[in-house]
């Protein structure tokens, strides 16, 4: 309100403090209000009677005061008289029991009299706006729009009502609606309309950011002023326009104003009174939707980081929790990019998947912004020269759109700990989000998760390493139990690598096959040193009944570990032939698992070129030639192709 509202509104101050009162009442006065000093309880009830007053302040400090009592009393003889309490911080307590018994508000001393003065103006545009509910009645049923906003808890819904009825009940041509954007403190639009004439709605804008700015209405008329205005600008260009602000709890939430062209009349008083009671009641009820809104996010953010959790636990490979990353803030978030900083020795790795291109100089900006943040989060001082960007593959459909920047949204999350420094996940997006601090955290939640598999997968990765190493520590000891094949099982494994490469095998899968070669013979641990290095051809039983075990006890003792299940089958059946005569189950062609093939093949050819207890070693163009005789009996022909390609880039041939 301006003071030229106040003229003619009469307030009683109970203060304590007499030399206090007596500046407070100057201060007032000032400002346009009448102000009656009481001195005690019994005082302010017979100001009552007399001066019908419109607003109280009551200090807590009169003597035998009952605050509690008083505001009973009052509301049975003026129910509508606004209390406001002030008192010391020691007596807070009692002035929020005020507060929850009908008091309006209540002010901490010692207060300047400018904030006692706000106080004072809220609580008289309160009343203002409870007496208005009759003249709002008589332009429209308050009771069926109150029951639509208050029943409906989509805030998209909630604001097309808000904004079409707003414009229906004050018949204007143009309006804008925004709210505010608690993050930043601006105001955003969120609905509007334009007349065809074009006026544009620039300057609508402009007086709703004044009624936001003031926490008051706004009216402004055609060059002139239709009534006494909260406040009053510049008018030039303006045809008719009022702006009220949202309210919520003495807050601005947001402001609506609106414009009739020229021609259809201007807006007066009335029309101040009608859009104040109606953004009064769509405060109220935006405020509860987006309330309804804030806590249902809450619940599918919740929801998406559990799920997300659990997804991840069965994923054990860096790079694919990594991904899953990736492709979990690509399907939920809006984002034009997305980069992981992987912490290495020397040049540090960026993983990134971009909408669109990104140009050379872009990322230089992405790399110096990911090292100046990540820098400043830990106590490693990360140089953008020394990183490196590579484009990370996702298994998903392409996003359309392009990637521009510089991005309005950025935000890095270091992904480690104290005991465990892995890197950083770098987010960007061209858009402006409205919940930017809301964004931020769901999306540090994620990479939070994404830290937890990465530790694990670090765990995962240490225990495979030092299995890996007793395993070929095993692989040693069986080469070693027999002095003809040192260095067989890391010779199969190499070859049997090439020909899985040179087949375009998927590169899981090669990984298999190479493992799986160095421990295809590790079940000869079990098997007799006279039986291995016998110098001369094995008897029935020692073949059949000794030396055919080797590939199950190997099988048997991978299958029981996680991470070599997979070398089960290639360890088991490497010995079967193509035609079925092999071991230990005969099976043939595609029931032999390709890797176990590919396995037969490289076991075959190294065993034929090296030296055996009961003969020399063949050469290799021998060997070869040997290998292609038996292609489709033995072995299997694409296999045999596959390994010639691979032996003649070697010079084999």
């Amino acid at each position: 309100m301006s003071q030229s509202s106040f003229d003619e509104h009469i307030v009683v101050l109970a203060d304590s403090d007499r030399k206090h009162a007596a500046s407070v009442v100057s201060f007032l006065s000032s400002n346009g209000l009448k102000v009656v000093v009481a001195s005690d309880a019994a005082h302010i009830f017979k100001m009552f009677e007399q001066l019908n007053p419109d607003a109280i302040i009551a200090d807590l400090q009169l003597e035998s005061f009952d605050i509690l009592d008083f505001i009973i009393t009052t509301r049975k003889r003026l129910s509508s008289v606004p209390i406001i309490i002030t008192s010391f911080p020691e007596d807070v307590d009692l002035a929020v029991q005020a507060v929850q018994q009908g008091a309006f508000d209540y002010l901490l001393k010692p207060y300047r009299p400018e904030i006692l003065l706000k106080k004072i103006n809220h609580a008289l545009q309160s009343v203002h706006l409870a007496k208005q509910n009759s003249m709002f009645g008589e332009l429209v049923s308050l009771h069926d729009i109150t029951n639509r906003l208050l029943s409906t808890h989509t805030l998209d819904e909630l604001l097309d009502i808000t904004f079409n009825d707003c414009l229906q009940i004050l018949k204007a041509d143009e309006g804008v609606l925004q709210l505010l954007n608690h993050d930043s403190g601006k105001l955003y639009t969120v609905r509007k309309k334009e007349a065809s004439s074009g006026s544009g709605l620039v300057r609508l804008e402009t007086v709703a950011t004044k009624a936001f700015s003031g926490c008051c209405s706004v009216l402004v008329a055609d060059y002139h002023v239709a009534m006494p205005a909260n406040m009053l600008f510049d008018t030039d260009g303006i045809y008719t326009c009022v702006s009220s602000p949202l309210m919520f709890n003495n807050e601005v939430i947001g402001v609506v104003a609106l414009r009739r062209i020229e021609g259809r009349g201007v807006f007066t008083g009335t029309d101040v009174k009608v859009i104040d009671m109606f953004a009064s009641h769509a405060g109220i009820a935006i405020r509860n939707a987006d309330m309804y809104r804030s806590i249902n996010q809450k619940l599918d953010e919740q929801m998406l980081i559990s799920n997300y959790s659990e997804q991840l636990m069965g994923v054990v490979d860096k790079y694919d929790v990594i991904r899953f990353l990736f492709e979990t803030a690509i399907e939920h978030f809006h984002l034009d990019f997305i980069g992981f900083l992987v912490l290495q020795r020397r040049t540090h790795e960026f993983l990134f998947w971009s909408r669109g291109p990104v140009d050379d100089a872009s990322m230089k900006k992405i790399l110096k912004y990911v090292a100046e943040e990540y820098s400043g989060f830990s106590n490693m001082v990360i140089n953008e020269k020394r990183i490196s960007a590579k484009e990370f593959k996702v298994h998903m459909k392409p996003v359309p759109g392009e990637t521009r920047l510089p991005f309005n949204f950025q935000h890095l999350v270091p992904v480690g700990g104290d005991d465990f420094r892995f890197g950083a996940a770098y987010f960007g997006a061209a858009r402006d989000f409205h919940n930017v601090n809301e964004k931020k955290a769901l999306l540090s939640g994620i990479a939070g998760q994404t830290c937890i598999a990465l530790r694990n997968s670090k765990i995962y990765s240490d225990m495979k390493e030092n299995y890996i190493k007793t395993i070929k520590a095993l692989a040693i000891a069986v080469d070693a139990k027999d002095t003809y094949t040192h260095g067989h099982s890391e010779n199969v494994m190499n070859i049997a690598e090439a020909i899985a490469l040179e087949m375009n095998i998927d590169e899981r899968q090669v990984g298999i096959i190479r493992d799986a070669g160095l421990l295809h013979d590790i079940g000869k641990i079990g098997i007799p040193g006279y039986i291995l290095n016998k110098p001369g051809p094995l008897t029935f039983e020692e073949f059949n009944g000794i030396m055919k075990t080797h590939s199950a006890l190997g099988a048997n003792i991978v299958k029981d570990v996680p991470f070599l299940r997979d070398l089960y089958k290639l360890i088991l059946y490497h010995h079967e032939h193509y035609n079925g005569a092999g071991y230990p189950d005969g099976l043939k062609g595609e029931q032999i698992p390709v890797g176990a093939r590919v396995l037969h093949v490289a076991d075959a050819f190294e065993a034929m070129t090296s030296n055996r207890p009961y003969r020399n070693s063949l050469d290799k163009k021998e060997a070869i030639k040997r290998l292609c005789e038996n292609s489709g009996r033995q072995f299997d022909p694409v296999i045999i192709d596959a390994f010639l390609r691979v032996a003649g880039r070697k010079g084999w041939i």
